[in-house]
């Protein structure tokens, strides 16, 4: 297929499937397929079998606006009543409204949403179409806010191109490295377009300082900074972006990865071998344009990014400042003028004792720098005692050092000692033995720790205290 060619949708998708989502009950129709798609796709696995699917459409009618406000319009709105269905009477409120259930599920079966086929185990069973679950779960994911992880895609596509991965699978590790690079600059450029219209709405719609917090602080984070502040930090772009970039030269220079690549897009996409060839190599030079021209995309974001701070910002300054009582005003312009910040103005502004005696406002004034002032010296300098209280308490007790003079002081004459000798009765003798065990087995020091054969089974254990069982011994000295 030419790449510029327009797919036909309704060559795949049934011409009305969209009709019960664009008529005035669109809500209760959305409500209903958004119900059936968390049974059938977010929920353990289970078949819907139609009386089921009947009685929640049902639950939903019933806890509807339209059935409690406008329900002779709704019965107009839902369709006719099929041949084999009796004529029901306005006062039978309940077999009512299970006629008009099946109603809205039978319209929306017959615009191709989803259908009921029979199984001898169970009886009908509600089943998606193949188009009708992929635009479902898009349509959830937009109801539902989703922002996407950028970082995700970044690490994704750098997995799939890395050697031993597209070694192993180039065709299929091509393919899906091209699918998440254009689903990462489509993100990218969707938020781009959300942070203008974050902005747009900052400037037009809020009219308050709390909501000005609101959008700024709690909605903004959440469809913007999230993902985003991570990407640009932690997960930096442009670090993926150069190993991307250099993975993509090595595997244009890689004959045997793309002609494998090759290959399978010939058995997977059905294209003879020299379309297959072509196609290989336009995926590798859109993924490498797509990254190259990424960061006048990021660019454009942060400046986005840049004017929303200031926007609001600057919104939250006037609507905390703002009065709209004269002297509010004058008092506020005032002010700026004494700040040399003032805008440009269409009338005189005179002194302030040119306006009446007693004038209340005070201009501000500078408040004096401080100065630096040197530390005073020290009088009297430590005594020898207090030197040497300081020093032991300073003093690592832990270090190898008082380890093997431990060690040294509990052998004396020996040539070895058992754990249970060690003295184990406070948090401080436990941490003492668990390094004396520790510098023990790496072998650097004077003594060596031997663990016995069954230390596992038998430790040492005092109190609440338990160390490994085994011998404490004097290293011999190497000749």
């Amino acid at each position: 297929m030419h790449p510029t060619a327009i797919p036909d949708l309704f060559g795949r998708v049934p011409a009305a499937l969209f009709g019960p989502l664009s008529g005035p009950l669109a809500p209760l129709y959305w409500a209903l397929l958004a119900r059936y798609y968390q049974y059938e796709f977010e929920r353990e696995p289970f078949a819907l079998v139609k009386p089921a699917a009947l009685e929640i459409a049902e639950q939903l009618l019933r806890a509807s606006a339209p059935w409690q406000e406008r329900r002779e319009e709704l019965l107009s709105l839902a369709g006719e009543a099929s041949p084999s269905e009796p004529e029901l009477e306005l006062a039978d409120d309940g077999a009512l409204a299970r006629a008009t259930a099946r109603r809205l599920v039978s319209r929306l079966e017959a615009t191709g949403w989803f259908h009921f086929e029979y199984r001898s185990t169970v009886g009908q069973v509600l089943s998606f179409h193949p188009w009708a679950a992929r635009v479902l779960d898009t349509l959830v994911r937009v109801a539902r806010d989703e922002q996407p992880i950028f970082q995700g895609y970044a690490h994704s596509i750098a997995t799939l191109l890395k050697p031993d991965t597209f070694a192993s699978r180039p065709g299929v590790s091509l393919r899906e490295a091209r699918r998440h690079t254009l689903e990462l600059v489509r993100e990218l450029k969707i938020l781009n377009r959300n942070i203008y219209a974050f902005t747009q709405r900052l400037l037009d719609e809020v009219t308050t300082a709390s909501g000005v917090l609101a959008e700024g602080i709690d909605h903004y984070r959440d469809a913007v900074m999230a993902n985003y502040h991570r990407l640009k930090t932690v997960e930096n772009l442009y670090r993926w972006r150069t190993d991307i970039l250099l993975r993509l030269d090595a595997i244009e220079r890689d004959s045997v990865s793309t002609e494998s690549a090759a290959g399978w897009y010939a058995d997977q996409l059905g294209l003879d071998p020299s379309a297959a060839a072509r196609q290989v190599q336009e995926d590798l030079h859109l993924m490498r344009m797509q990254f190259e021209t990424l960061p006048e995309i990021t660019d454009d974001i942060d400046a986005r990014n840049a004017r929303f701070s200031g926007v609001a910002l600057r919104k939250l300054m006037y609507l905390l400042r703002q009065d709209r009582r004269t002297e509010g005003q004058l008092q506020y312009l005032v002010e700026q003028l004494a700040r040399d910040e003032a805008p440009e103005l269409d009338f005189d502004v005179y002194k302030c004792e040119l306006l009446c005696d007693g004038f209340l406002y005070t201009p501000p004034t500078r408040r004096p720098r401080a100065t630096p002032q040197p530390l005073p010296p020290r009088r009297h300098a430590l005594s020898e005692d207090v030197r040497k209280q300081l020093a032991e308490r300073l003093r690592n007790p832990f270090a190898r050092a008082r380890l093997e003079e431990f060690i040294g002081a509990l052998l004396g004459a020996r040539q070895g000692a058992a754990m249970e000798e060690v003295p184990l009765e406070n948090d401080g003798d436990y941490v003492r033995a668990i390094h004396l065990v520790a510098h023990g087995l790496d072998g650097r020091g004077t003594y060596r720790f031997r663990p016995a054969e069954d230390a596992a089974r038998t430790p040492v254990r005092r109190g609440v205290y338990t160390v490994p069982a085994g011998h404490l011994e004097r290293a011999r000295k190497r000749g």
